[in-house]
């Protein structure tokens, strides 16, 4: 069973360095909680600080380290700031192929972290897997699992996030929502 977290609330700030906001800190203190009791056998992360400070609280509870894999990174929009973000972020889901000037299409990014997620999950032989991830790279794999996750499923996703994917069923993998709002 794979675990896939998005990152909780994060100040603003530059991309990758971004760290969790205080409300953002105690909510990763509820993902450890969440997710204590689900057999964790190890934790996977974006290279993005705020990433793996949401999983942190859990290595810590678990006696584990974090494992940093790039490919869970966030898919860039663009290569600077861009004007209506929901809107560009929503033209990217209309059209999967659409990469704003320096930034990476849906189906690049989608590609890249279905290939991260494989990896993972092969390695982890049916143990259960904790993996720390970004809004739209979660929400593009889980695409991949049902084509009917699109833009509004991505803006309903929650600071942080949890669903698990079942890769355990010989008719295809499965996922659903673990999170629950406080």
């Amino acid at each position: 069973m794979l675990f896939l977290v998005r990152h909780a609330h994060a100040d603003y700030g530059p991309d990758e360095m971004r760290s969790l906001s205080p409300s953002g800190a105690a909510a990763a203190l509820r993902v450890a909680d969440v997710l204590f009791d689900r057999k964790i056998s190890s934790i996977v992360s974006s290279p993005y600080r705020r990433a793996v400070e949401t999983v942190q609280p859990l290595a810590d509870r678990l006696g584990l380290s974090i494992e940093i894999d790039q490919d869970l990174r966030e898919r860039q929009l663009a290569a600077g700031a861009v004007g209506d973000f929901q809107r560009r972020v929503e033209e990217t889901w209309l059209d999967f192929e659409l990469a704003h000037l320096g930034g990476e299409s849906n189906a690049a990014a989608q590609a890249r972290v279905n290939a991260a997620i494989g990896r993972i999950a092969n390695a982890a032989a049916g143990r259960n897997i904790a993996i720390a991830t970004h809004g739209n790279a979660l929400a593009l794999f889980l695409r991949t699992i049902d084509p009917a996750v699109d833009y509004a499923f991505w803006a309903r996703l929650s600071f942080p996030d949890i669903y698990s994917v079942d890769t355990r069923r010989a008719d295809g993998w499965s996922f659903e929502r673990v999170w629950r709002e406080a």
